[in-house]
């Protein structure tokens, strides 16, 4: 981890925070906090993402979710899981199917798992259905970092999580919130307690987001940005937003109340 702590404005201490994770890179800039502080933070941070991997990461064959995507039957969970899977099956429905953690499966079935509340367990709908968290675990992981930040008292912070999942608390030491720019267009943000989520092409103009309606990789130019309370439902809605039709995003976003969302014109180069 690297870690970086500056006094050159007493009035305003900063430690700076960066490390590895859910791959990619994950950083934190913290102002008015003592450096010892500030630096058991970052570490107790990243112990809670390394655990949340360990949930999320299918890539990983002792993940949760590695032990769901390979069974062929029930699979008891924990309660944060069970939790996390029902707040998905709401998501998919409450984005007419545009947010589908199931889309990289060979097959499109809908619901592609099922809940039992007394056994705490989840029984995939057929073989060959994945479940996969890369269009919110970022968000997901945010939202209980920022209540970390909260417990430990800390209150002007900024949070960038692979450059696509962003949470401002607090204000700059010399501004209003937050300000947040896209490297690659012209969007524009001041985040005051509030989270950001980017989806769109990658950076050499790639596609790799599916829809989930047709399972195919949405080749669509730009991105879209969601600005809101939480990061996960950001992510979650920038994530659909992006796969739905232009005519659609409008009366998806009205579900979520206090969330917006902006077209940014991608730039490459």
């Amino acid at each position: 981890m690297e870690f970086i702590y500056s006094t050159r404005n007493s009035d305003a201490p900063v430690a700076f925070a960066s490390f590895e994770a859910m791959h990619t890179v994950f950083e934190m800039v913290a102002v008015h906090v003592e450096e010892s502080q500030a630096r058991s933070l970052a570490e107790d941070i990243r112990k809670y993402i390394g655990n949340a991997e360990k949930i999320l990461n299918r890539h990983d064959p002792e993940s949760v979710f590695a032990a769901i995507n390979s069974s062929k039957g029930p699979v008891q969970v924990d309660d944060e899981t069970f939790a996390l899977l029902q707040f998905c099956d709401v998501f998919r429905r409450s984005t007419d199917g545009y947010f589908d953690i199931s889309s990289l499966s060979e097959k499109s079935i809908s619901p592609a798992y099922s809940l039992d509340a007394d056994s705490r367990s989840v029984t995939l709908a057929d073989g060959g259905i994945v479940l996969d968290a890369g269009g919110f675990g970022k968000g997901y992981a945010l939202d209980h970092i920022r209540k970390m930040i909260q417990n430990a008292g800390v209150k002007d912070v900024l949070v960038n999580f692979g450059d696509s999942s962003v949470t401002g608390m607090g204000t700059h030491p010399f501004g209003d919130g937050w300000k947040v720019a896209s490297s690659r267009g012209e969007g524009n943000f001041i985040l005051r307690d509030s989270s950001l989520s980017v989806s769109g092409l990658r950076p050499d103009g790639s596609a790799h987001i599916i829809n989930p309606k047709n399972r195919r990789v949405v080749s669509g130019s730009g991105m879209i940005a969601v600005e809101g309370r939480s990061a996960f439902v950001c992510e979650v809605l920038s994530t659909a937003l992006y796969s739905a039709p232009a005519e659609m995003r409008s009366s998806i976003i009205a579900e979520f109340e206090g969330y917006c969302y902006k077209e940014i014109k991608q730039i490459y180069g």
